[in-house]
């Protein structure tokens, strides 16, 4: 009897068996022997051609149903998510040695085999273990790590880590946004947010917002990305954010800010950099260039141009930019700094002592780390992967030796879709 076939219950934690309810009746199942059953359910499943899911297919998704539906709907969905992204662990060479690899692999079998035991019905319950699962799941920042490792002894080529990257990631994105969509209409939403932001404006959101606004989004990023640079610095560029006839349009806020915090960061560090030296002195802040983030819109798309004079990027690493590999800023070493590969600058996850502003905070940020101004590589090639997942793109022009413009352009529509095939060997 296949386990999709049947309910499992758990039993008392010192049971030594579990109990398979399936059409038949109840079945007695020993622990040693649903561990096999579990293992053989992620080849399975990993086969099988999850639903390709695009934003407005979210959304519609999440209007229409209801709590119930859209946890019954996870608990077919996310599993057969999760048994691909195992098998494509799986397929790397040399896996069970690589620590990081092997321990994004053991989380995602640990949430595989925990949604195959659970129970949709029980609404509580279930929304704990979406939560847990979707906290546990921002670990996979180690995986930068370890195809780093994998770059520096040449076992995969750059080009490879890439493709094998952005489908991995491509994969993450629907996933998250379904989870987070369950736990926003189950009203599981970290009471912070609830008292540091107006209910109607979040830009940490990681669900869909029908009525995104842009140019509010981004002028939370630039007071946030100024105070990274003045911590990492000293001193930080103005960064103006300018609208020009935007509207709002259905998006998710946390992609959107984190695609402009990433740009905004390397404009400012550009502008320091090349204007003020590696060591500017409180003198130099009043002479750098603005960065210049500029926002419009119309009933199709929604734009917007970041603009600085940070000196331009060579010619001979323009392509390179959109690497997982590439950076200019010293590594991260530790990536334990980093609450995910994909999360946005936040100075409000901080506790209340670390979201002081001014001197105080960027001592704060400078001592500890807590939010490096560049360094993991991963802005640019993420913020390009998650606007072309929701229906645009990320185009970077730079003139030599005098700065870069780099434009984003977002599909209010959000047609655009993911094309997971079961094909997780290439």
């Amino acid at each position: 009897l296949m386990l999709r076939r049947a309910r499992v219950v758990l039993p008392p934690v010192r049971a030594r068996c579990v109990s398979m309810d399936s059409f038949a009746g109840s079945v007695p199942v020993p622990a040693a022997r649903l561990e096999q059953l579990l293992e053989a359910e992620v080849t399975d499943l990993s086969l099988r051609c999850p639903q390709p899911l695009a934003l407005h297919k979210i959304l519609e998704l999440a209007a229409a149903s209801d709590k119930s539906q859209l946890a019954h709907f996870l608990h077919e969905e996310l599993p057969v998510r999760f048994a691909q992204r195992i098998k494509m662990l799986e397929a790397l060479p040399e896996w069970e040695s690589q620590g990081a690899i092997s321990s994004v692999r053991r989380m995602y079998l640990t949430s595989f085999k925990e949604l195959r035991l659970a129970n949709p019905a029980q609404s509580t319950a279930f929304q704990e273990q979406i939560q847990k699962i979707k906290e546990r799941h921002s670990q996979t920042n180690l995986l930068v790590g370890g195809f780093k490792r994998y770059a520096e002894v040449k076992v995969l080529q750059e080009d490879q880590i890439n493709k094998w990257l952005d489908r991995f990631f491509t994969l993450r994105i629907s996933t998250n946004m379904l989870m987070s969509h369950y736990l926003q209409i189950s009203g599981r939403v970290p009471n912070m947010r609830k008292l540091e932001f107006d209910p109607s404006y979040n830009p940490y959101r990681s669900s869909i917002d029908p009525a995104c606004n842009a140019p509010r989004i981004a002028r939370h990023a630039a007071h946030v990305v100024e105070s990274l640079c003045r911590a990492r610095y000293g001193v930080s560029p103005k960064i103006q954010v300018e609208d020009v006839g935007s509207q709002a349009f259905p998006f998710v806020p946390r992609y959107f800010f984190y695609i402009v915090s990433e740009l905004m960061k390397n404009s400012v560090r550009a502008t320091v950099e090349t204007h003020g030296g590696v060591n500017p002195g409180p003198e130099v802040e009043s002479k750098l260039p603005p960065v210049v983030v500029l926002i419009s819109g119309d009933e199709k798309v929604c734009g917007c141009r970041v603009s600085d004079q940070g000196g331009g990027i060579d010619d001979g690493n323009l392509n390179r930019v959109w690497s997982y590999l590439y950076t200019t800023a010293e590594p991260i070493k530790d990536l334990s700094q980093r609450m995910a590969v994909d999360a946005p600058a936040d100075l409000h996850y901080r506790t209340p002592d670390e979201r002081r502003e001014g001197p105080q905070l960027e001592t704060v940020v400078k001592s500890r780390s807590l939010s490096p101004l560049a360094g993991l590589g991963c802005g640019l090639p993420l913020s390009r992967l998650y606007a072309r997942y929701l229906g645009g793109s990320v185009e970077l022009q730079s003139m030599p030796r005098y700065g870069t413009d780099v434009y984003v352009y977002l599909n209010r529509l959000g047609k655009c879709h993911e094309t997971p095939d079961s094909d997780y060997a290439n």
